[in-house]
Parts: structure tokens; C-alpha cells; sequence
């Protein structure tokens, strides 16, 4: 008898087994498409281009072609018999294919993050509402940049990652809901969304929260994304982490570090990779912090006295503290003035580096790009790269005029030459020397 029931669970197990092969197998086949075979839908005004699935029964939607002034958009969740699961242009293809310097955005734009160009046209700025089907798996990087009518935007529930730039420069978009499937996301996906007030996300997503009106990824604490708001913003107790760019849209002017955050990324506090923050003006970190610490005008990691965080005066000013011993590529800077034919360049006016400056690391003085550089120590620096420093990077500050210890001149010289900074040895206008006592 125990036999014969044996039999039968083995029987059925195999059975469910081969059935969940076959669902995996079509499931696989529907994600495989036909690039080379493109077919059209139009609605209204409204034309869809697509690639077909291989099995004929999923639809990617590359483009969407609105003519005249189209307010409100629902893109259907079949198009000619076929399930729409994906958006956006494929990175690879024929005339879908990137660009040099720019990518292409659902509606047959095309946007340049780094030029600030967000692939907006006449007709996307009549768009006021966009809604998507659940049926949408998968949104591809840029698809809905320069949507900047768009105030809300509700993401598919079974999406499971957000790309890079995919809302870049929907200037007045003010809510956005996550999918509840988010597994992964990327804070540039929402550069240039000055108007954000609100992220929502469901409490069922396993691997984010929303806390403070902060995206937070679960596994570790860390901070992805902060809408701010107010003249004071308090990072929730409980991150451990603040990653890159996380701030790159605030609009609070003071931002404070609570004592349980443990590592901060580089440019945590910059705007993007292109534009230093201008609208932070002054950060603070809690004093019973164990992993960090504000001295003057520097917040520095007390671990090993490197410099995490320097917030230059009005005058475009930074003098970094006595304290800091080590300058690596981690670096974010803030309330930066900049010059006065563009002020978000965060060029600096005055740079004043510690004598007690041991280490840098190549590309940390790539942070101050300044009209003027201060040495204070009477030892140049020791100076080592780093495994993502760019091999045409300069070791030492360039494009700026620089100012040594009289008494050390011969010190700093030989550093520039063993840096083959040739430029500052040959030119008497860069670099000069001059009396610590009288100038500090």
C-alpha cells in the first residue's frame, strides 16, 4: 500500500515538474524577439511600432508616434493579438540603435543626459496622463524621458527593474508609484525632476521601502533616492548607506547625517556625474556618529581621516581641515557657487589643502576644480591611482593656478615633474610661491 502511494506522489510531482518546465519554456520563448519583423498599430492619433515575440504571443512596443496634441495616453494592454510586456527602444537593432553621444526614448526622441537634453518635443508637452498595463514587464533606460507634462506616473506591478535616465527631465512630475515587483533601480532614472514630492512603493516589495520619503533598499540599509523637501532634512534613522547621487534633486538646503550611517559613496551629495549640488548649503552629521565627523568646513571619515564631504563658503571658498589627512575619489561637494557665467559648473574660487595632508588618490583632485589651489604642507603629498582612475587623468590639480610654500618650492616642483605635470614647471603664470605665515 505504502508502495502504490509512493508511486502516485512520484507520478504527480513529475507531472507538476513537466508543467512547470513547459510554463518556463513559453515563458522563455515570449522574451525572445524578432527584431528583424516590425508591425503597427495605430489608435486615433496614436501609432504603436513593435517586435513581435518569437512564439507570436508578446509584443515590445520600441516606438510610439503621436500625431497633433494628445492629453491622455493608455497604451492598450494587447496590440494585434499580442501581450504587451515590454517598452522602450532596444539598445541594439538598426535605426533603433543608440546614437554616439545620445539615447532614444519610447517616442522617437532622443535625449543627452550630460547636455541636460531630455528628448521633449511639442507633442509630448500637450501629454498631461500616461497610464501602462500590468501586462508590462520590462521598461528599457530612457523610455519616458521628457514627458515634462506628466505630473504622476503608476509603474506596471510586475516591472522589475528601472533603468537609467528612463524619467530624465519630466519637469513636472510630482508623484511617482514603484512597482510592487521592483528588484532593482536606478536614482538617475529620475534626474532633471525638479517638481518630485512623493515616492510610493507597496509594502509587499521585498527588496525596497519607503521611509521618509526616502527609497530605501532593504538588504543593506541603503539609501538609493531622497525627494526632499523644507529648509531641513533629516536622513531616517536606520540607513547604514548613502549612495551615489542620492541627493542629486534635493531641494533642501540643510541635509543632516544621523549617527547609523557607516559608508558614504562617492558624489552622494552631487547633482549628477556632470553638475555639482548648488542647492545644498551646509550638511551636518550627528555627534554620536562612530563613523564620521564635521570639523570646519569637512565632514571626514574618522577611520582613517579621509575627507568625505567639503562645503565651500559664498565666496566659492573651501578650506579642508586640519584633520584630514587622506583625499580619495569619494568625494562630494557641496554649495558651490561657481562662476558667474554658470553657476551650476560648481567651479570653485580658492582651494586651501591641510599640512598635514599624507595620501591622495587619483582622481581626488579632480573634485576641486578651482581658480586657485593652496599646498599648506611642507611635504608634497604621496600620490597613488586608483583602479578606476581614467588613464589620461591628471594627478595632480590641473587648469588652475597653484601656490606652494616658498620654503618648499624645490619639494613640489620635483613632485610635479615625477607626475609629469610638465605645464606647471614650464609656465611662471601657474605656479608660484608664497609665505604661509603672512598668507593664512
Amino acid at each position: 500500500m505504502k508502495k502504490r502511494w509512493m508511486t502516485v506522489c512520484c507520478a504527480v510531482l513529475f507531472a507538476i515538474l513537466v508543467m512547470a518546465a513547459t510554463d518556463t519554456k513559453a515563458a522563455d520563448e515570449a522574451g525572445i524577439w524578432n527584431q528583424e519583423a516590425v508591425e503597427t498599430y495605430t489608435e486615433g492619433t496614436v501609432t504603436y511600432h513593435i517586435h513581435p515575440s518569437l512564439n507570436g504571443e508578446a509584443a515590445w512596443v520600441y516606438k510610439i508616434e503621436i500625431q497633433g496634441k494628445v492629453k491622455d495616453l493608455s497604451v492598450p494592454e494587447t496590440i494585434l493579438g499580442k501581450r504587451v510586456t515590454r517598452l522602450g527602444c532596444p539598445e541594439f537593432g538598426s535605426e533603433e540603435e543608440d546614437l554616439d553621444e545620445a539615447y532614444a526614448t519610447l517616442f522617437g526622441t532622443y535625449m543627452e543626459p550630460w547636455h541636460n537634453w531630455d528628448g521633449s518635443n511639442a507633442a509630448l508637452s500637450a501629454l498631461k496622463t500616461i497610464q501602462l498595463p500590468d501586462t508590462v514587464e520590462v521598461i528599457d533606460r530612457s523610455a519616458f524621458s521628457g514627458l515634462d507634462s506628466v505630473t504622476e506616473l503608476r509603474l506596471p506591478k510586475n516591472v522589475k527593474e528601472i533603468q537609467r535616465y528612463t524619467f530624465f527631465g519630466c519637469g513636472k512630475l510630482k508623484t511617482i508609484v514603484l512597482p510592487e515587483q521592483l528588484e532593482s533601480f536606478e536614482n538617475s532614472s529620475l534626474w532633471g525632476c525638479p517638481s518630485l514630492k512623493k515616492i510610493k512603493i507597496s509594502k509587499k516589495n521585498q527588496a525596497f521601502q519607503v521611509k521618509g520619503n526616502c527609497l530605501i533598499r532593504k538588504k543593506d540599509k541603503a539609501l538609493i533616492l531622497a525627494v526632499t523637501g523644507g529648509k531641513k532634512f533629516t536622513i531616517p534613522g536606520g540607513v547604514k548607506k548613502i549612495t551615489a547621487y542620492a541627493f542629486g534633486g534635493t531641494k533642501s538646503p540643510a541635509i543632516h547625517i544621523p549617527a547609523s550611517v557607516s559608508k558614504i559613496e562617492k558624489a552622494a551629495f552631487n547633482r549628477d556625474p556632470w553638475k555639482m549640488n548648488s542647492n545644498i548649503k551646509d550638511v551636518t552629521v550627528s555627534k554620536k556618529s562612530k563613523a564620521y565627523a564635521r570639523d570646519g568646513q569637512c565632514i571626514y571619515k574618522k577611520s582613517d581621516k579621509s575627507l568625505t564631504i567639503a562645503i565651500s563658503n559664498k565666496k566659492g571658498e573651501v578650506r579642508i581641515s586640519e584633520r584630514v589627512e587622506k583625499l580619495t575619489p569619494d568625494i562630494s561637494l557641496v554649495n558651490c557657487a561657481g562662476l558667474k557665467e554658470d553657476p551650476t559648473e560648481g567651479i570653485l574660487k580658492r582651494v586651501v589643502f591641510p599640512s598635514k595632508l599624507k595620501h591622495v588618490i587619483v582622481p581626488a583632485f579632480d573634485a576641486f576644480e578651482a581658480d586657485e589651489v593652496y599646498f599648506t604642507g611642507s611635504v608634497p603629498p604621496k600620490v597613488t591611482w586608483s583602479k578606476s582612475a581614467d588613464e589620461d587623468a591628471d594627478a595632480l590639480p590641473s587648469g588652475s593656478q597653484v601656490y606652494v610654500p616658498k620654503a618648499s618650492a624645490k619639494a613640489y616642483k620635483k613632485w610635479y615633474k615625477k607626475h609629469k605635470c610638465f605645464e606647471y614647471l614650464e609656465r611662471r603664470d601657474l605656479f608660484h610661491t608664497y609665505n604661509p605665515g603672512a598668507a593664512f
